[in-house]
């Protein structure tokens, strides 16, 4: 996740009762939010993927981190087991 940064500040929309409020907040603010709110992507408002607590929607983007597929078990050769 990443906020766009434009001179130190961040655009927005808000929830404001049944209407929506755009703006923007400094960077700090929005980065405590974040850390104290619940984050989910949101696909709502083009270019705002950032949701925290269905109430903020932050202009950035969401990095999707790979994860690498687990390790398969390693496999006996045939007869290795009867050896012995």
């Amino acid at each position: 996740m990443k906020l766009k940064n434009d001179k130190g500040k961040v655009h927005f929309i808000m929830v404001a009762g049944k209407d929506y409020v755009q703006h923007e907040m400094g960077i700090n603010a929005a980065n405590t939010l974040i850390e104290k709110g619940t984050i989910t992507e949101s696909k709502q408002f083009e270019g705002y993927p950032i949701c925290v607590d269905g109430k903020y929607f932050f202009e950035g983007t969401i990095s999707k981190k790979k994860r690498k597929a687990p390790a398969s078990p390693e496999v006996e050769p045939e007869g290795a087991s009867e050896q012995g």
